[in-house]
């Protein structure tokens, strides 16, 4: 046995009474003094559990929950299945408040430490005074290229009810996909962006809970790992509106404090998941909510803007670059899967592809051999041939298609790009939104506004060549992928199921079907 795995087996076999009180964080996430005292008789329980991996996801996991008041000595125990739970670690408490109702978030996150690779562990969340303990289990990602999974994937979720006066979506397909999603038992989940559309809410609090509320069956037993979209932006919380996403999750470091959260990257096998937020690039003005502007105090006054385009300075493209880079040229690394939420290419007459994703960031992905990515934002299911470069003669950066096989696709000649957007939103992408000769549409300017007016899309139509496949009668589904490492000399794989399910109905049955295929 190595020294490395004597140390977690020690650790995991004794290690107890280590909770202490987590300090308090305020309004922009920044630890400050202890200014008051849980009361620890009658505490509340533990809600919204959920997990997300660390960068490293056959070792790092966090454990993140909220409770609706603050509590004393929160922490996770943890073992194995059979063995106790013989470790306990604390959690750092995180604390903001929302702009429009002046209600105070209590969140809490516990980093396990030094997990085993490829192994099942249970845990229980627990509070001093609460009066019984909520439990999960997971399982950490294999070691390198030593076995095959399964992940899911879908964007544009909301919420299975509506809330307070009904002003954000909300459609039962929200609650019925966490149960087709958790019948395959995936290592872990990629939410595409636009989790519950808490920005357009007159009730964002009650939002949030009712969506973590509704995942937690699943986002408690397997990493939920979300990508940031239009809809995660809530005016007034934090200087662009993004403290209550970065509140709620505990996502792998990107070395920018201020953005933590906002783009990340993990490891699982041999895959480099990138999960970027696009509304740093976009033209569309997708953030701003007429309710928000309209009922939050000093909107004026204090210059609040949802138009957030620019705001990294240029900092997540750089980032975005060196990642990239890093994944090329790492021997461990097979495939590169980014998650996102607005897209590049779509031929829905709904909200279009973006001309400033196809500026800022297609270039790169073609330069580091990006190989598939999963995008939300159009409410239907819709997939490419493997795109690179420009189509010839193109005045708007048309990816061009490199081959026309739609079954079977060799990732080398260029990134399959998926659309999966049909979590739950109850308006979905409507048939009539799609035209006989699969036009593409494309939004290349906005028209001028300010923070107190939307600035509308401009959009036009384009060849759409690299179009494989669409579904335009189930717009409500999600996709599984299941990878095989592959042998030594031989293929690596991931193959690619869509399922889909009308509105109202629980049936997701598998729709589509295709395989992702390159040398290892």
């Amino acid at each position: 046995m190595t020294s490395d795995k004597m140390a977690r087996r020690q650790v995991l076999r004794g290690i107890a009474g280590l909770a202490v009180a987590a300090p308090v964080l305020g309004s922009a996430g920044i630890a400050s003094e202890l200014v008051r005292t849980p009361d620890v008789a009658g505490a509340p329980l533990p809600e919204q559990l959920h997990l997300q991996f660390g960068s490293d996801a056959a070792h790092q996991m966090a454990v993140s929950w909220a409770a609706p008041a603050p509590v004393w000595r929160p922490g996770v125990r943890l073992g194995k299945p059979g063995y106790g739970l013989g470790l306990q670690v604390p959690a750092q408490e995180k604390v903001y408040t929302d702009a429009l109702t002046g209600q105070m978030v209590f969140t809490y996150h516990a980093e396990l430490p030094r997990l085993d690779a490829d192994t099942a562990y249970v845990y229980e969340v627990v509070h001093e005074g609460a009066p019984q303990p909520v439990a999960g289990s997971f399982r950490t990602a294999p070691e390198g290229r030593s076995k095959g999974f399964r992940f899911t994937s879908f964007g544009d979720q909301t919420i299975p009810a509506k809330v307070g006066l009904g002003l954000g979506p909300a459609a039962p397909n929200a609650g019925y996909i966490v149960d087709a999603v958790e019948r395959l038992d995936p290592l872990f989940h990629l939410l595409n962006g636009d989790l519950c559309y808490a920005n357009v809410s007159d009730l964002p609090i009650d939002t949030w809970s009712s969506f973590f509320g509704n995942n937690q069956r699943s986002a408690k037993n397997r990493p939920w790992m979300p990508a940031m979209g239009n809809h995660e932006t809530e005016v007034g919380n934090g200087p662009e509106g993004f403290l209550s996403y970065q509140t709620r999750f505990q996502l792998p470091d990107n070395g920018t404090p201020e953005f933590h959260g906002n783009w990340y990257a993990f490891t699982v096998g041999p895959i480099r998941v990138i999960s970027i937020h696009n509304d740093d690039v976009c033209l569309q003005d997708g953030g701003f909510s007429a309710y928000r502007r309209d009922n939050i105090s000093g909107y004026r006054a204090k210059g609040y803007d949802p138009y957030v385009r620019g705001y990294s300075r240029g900092a997540q493209k750089r980032w975005l670059k060196r990642t990239l880079h890093d994944a090329k040229h790492d021997d461990g690394i097979d495939w590169v899967i980014v998650c996102m939420h607005q897209v590049a290419m779509s031929s829905a007459h709904y909200n279009g592809a973006d001309l400033g994703i196809r500026q800022e960031f297609l270039p790169l992905f073609d330069t580091y051999g990006v190989d598939l990515v999963v995008a939300g934002h159009e409410h239907h299911f819709e997939r490419t041939f493997p795109v690179r470069g420009v189509l010839r003669g193109s005045s708007h950066l048309t990816p061009a298609p490199q081959a026309t096989d739609a079954s079977v696709i060799d990732t080398r000649k260029g990134a399959v790009h998926m659309i999966i957007g049909g979590g739950g939103h109850n308006v979905p992408t409507p048939g009539s939104a799609f035209d006989a000769h699969r036009d593409g549409v494309l939004i290349y300017d906005v028209v001028p506004g300010d923070p107190l007016h939307r600035r509308w899309s401009k959009t036009t139509t384009e060849p759409a060549p690299w179009s494989a496949y669409r579904d335009l009668q189930t717009p409500y589904g999600f996709a599984s992928f299941d990878f095989d490492p592959g042998r030594p000399g031989a293929d690596t794989s991931i193959t690619v199921t869509h399922y889909g399910a009308a509105l109202g109905s629980p049936a997701y049955t598998p729709l589509d079907t295709f395989t992702l295929r390159k040398p290892r």
